[in-house]
């Protein structure tokens, strides 16, 4: 459970895009994610072909297994197709899929982008008790209102990328109930709203088997892999406004993208 005592700070727990794209292999993993990242931010456009193995392996430093490896899991993503004689072109600005979650900055890191809605289902004020507490990182007793629903993505409208809780702190009720929470985050409201900007964001990301409400929520099989994510929002003191908990279908559902360094303007 998170201490209150401070401010936590942003983890170096965060799942990276290497672990997504390619396991326990950095070589290969941090080249697919570097060039993923070059396709999904529209340096390499759809067509063009990427630059020949012996540029990447010079590029990169590595050798021609690792970068006919790398680029096995892109042809994997549906990003690109080789052809004999000719080269690897790229084919697609999007892996396959529902949605990518594509972060490039620390701020990105707290929520998803404009291009999905929530479907509300059911909203309710609960107290944390034990349990709830430790799911949490909250003290016992602490109130909150509990908004459940399914993360729909806008460009899929079929689609659903996660299942989804939020809990957000009884003072900020008027939030929790706006119908602007389909499409703007909690945290995000809370600052337009009440001034009360955003200090702290922690991360945890772990994998599961999804029981059967959850796979049949997501569309896949019993005992299938997933993702769950949950994401505390803290203001100044180390208060805890938001808990967002969500669950993801692994595989070819959902696609995390996450780039380090320096934020770029503009």
């Amino acid at each position: 459970m998170t201490s209150l005592s401070r401010p936590p700070i942003v983890p170096a727990a965060v799942t990276d895009a290497a672990q997504l794209l390619a396991g326990s292999q950095p070589l290969y993993a941090t080249v697919a994610t570097a060039l993923a990242a070059e396709i999904l931010e529209g340096k390499r456009a759809v067509g063009t072909l990427l630059p020949t193995e012996q540029d990447l392996c010079q590029r990169f430093g590595v050798s021609r297994s690792t970068v006919r490896h790398a680029l096995r899991r892109l042809t994997d993503l549906g990003l690109v197709a080789g052809a004999q004689g000719v080269g690897t072109r790229v084919i697609a600005d999007l892996p396959r899929g529902c949605y990518v979650l594509a972060v490039r900055s620390a701020t990105e890191l707290m929520g998803y982008s404009a291009r999905t809605r929530l479907d509300i289902r059911r909203r309710r004020r609960v107290e944390a008790d034990a349990t709830l507490a430790a799911r949490l990182g909250c003290p016992e007793g602490t109130r909150w209102v509990h908004v459940s629903g399914l993360r729909q993505s806008g460009e899929a409208p079929h689609c659903t990328i996660s299942l989804c809780d939020l809990y957000i702190a009884e003072e900020y009720a008027d939030v929790a109930e706006s119908a602007e929470l389909e499409q703007t985050p909690a945290y995000r409201l809370i600052g337009q709203r009440r001034g009360v900007a955003v200090e702290a964001v922690q991360q945890e990301i772990g994998a599961i088997a999804l029981n059967a409400r959850q796979a049949a929520a997501l569309g896949v099989a019993p005992g299938s892999p997933g993702l769950h994510i949950r994401r505390q929002f803290f203001a100044a003191g180390g208060k805890l406004m938001e808990a967002a908990m969500n669950i993801h279908a692994a595989g070819d559902r959902f696609v995390y993208t996450l780039r380090l360094g320096a934020e770029q303007e503009g």
